[in-house]
């Protein structure tokens, strides 16, 4: 088990006791799959304004005004997401499930790899890029995430002239009004999807695991506070740094993707 022996098999420990495990993650979750996080250095945000395509607004103007800046970051997007698997770690949580410890995962990413990983109870705070909403009646629908995204790259790299009109051709239309349809995403401005039902998901677990979070995103960062006030164990595990060591009861300095595993195969041990 390596350097980190004592802390893996605390945290299996503990896990083993539960009856009402969370899980919470974060962007540096996804990151292990090979995608960017917004945030980090040389993320999405160090390469444009998150004015200019953060928001529904400013994402409109600079389609407009400038969309020629647009092109090059929608395509490494969409290689980014195209690429990406299910890493470990994400295996890890079904594995978990499974084994009928962990009831619920919160999470922050949108690229639905927890749900392709066989997660099946989850709460999506910043929604979905591959669940589209009807902006006419709210109609909302599912699309295959690699078959989708070729198909917008192919749409992408066939415009002759980037305008308004010609990248809305990339979008998907309802077909029950016909209006067109975006990534149920939450944009600046946005209110978070489910947020009650997150924060009581903290107040009935009993255990929450942190996974590759930084901690400065509200209102997710509160997530483990909260849960912590209300007697649950605090699991964090995040390679470069512990953004909750005020109420962590253990931290693990891995990546998610290496000790989630070796959590699981040691409470399979404790089990046989």
């Amino acid at each position: 088990m390596g350097e980190y022996n004592r802390e893996i098999q605390e945290a299996a420990s503990i896990l083993s006791r539960s009856t009402r495990a969370s899980a919470s993650s974060g962007a540096g979750f996804s990151a292990e799959s090979g995608i960017s996080t917004f945030r980090d250095p040389g993320g999405i945000w160090d390469q444009i304004d998150p004015m200019e395509a953060g928001t529904v607004e400013g994402l409109i103007r600079t389609i407009d005004k400038n969309s020629e800046k647009l092109v090059p970051l929608f395509l490494n997007m969409l290689d980014s997401f195209e690429q990406a698997d299910p890493n470990p770690g994400h295996m890890a949580l079904a594995a978990l499930e499974e084994l009928g410890i962990l009831q619920i995962v919160i999470t922050q990413n949108v690229d639905n790899l927890h749900q392709e990983a066989g997660t099946s109870n989850l709460v999506e705070v910043h929604g979905n890029l591959f669940q589209m909403v009807c902006m006419g009646c709210s109609r909302r629908k599912g699309v295959d995430r690699r078959s989708h995204i070729k198909a917008v790259r192919e749409k992408l790299l066939a415009i002759k002239g980037f305008d308004l009109t010609s990248l809305l051709t990339l979008a998907l239309n309802c077909d029950i009004c016909g209006s067109v349809m975006r990534p149920d995403v939450v944009m600046f401005g946005e209110a978070v999807k489910d947020l009650n039902r997150a924060f009581q998901i903290c107040l009935d677990t009993d255990t929450m695991l942190v996974l590759g979070t930084s901690g400065v995103v509200y209102p997710a960062a509160s997530f483990p506070r909260e849960a912590k006030k209300a007697g649950a164990s605090v699991i964090v595990i995040n390679p470069t740094e512990n953004a909750f060591g005020d109420v962590s009861d253990v931290y693990i300095p891995m990546r998610s993707g290496e000790a989630l595993p070796l959590i699981v195969a040691q409470i399979r041990k404790n089990i046989d």
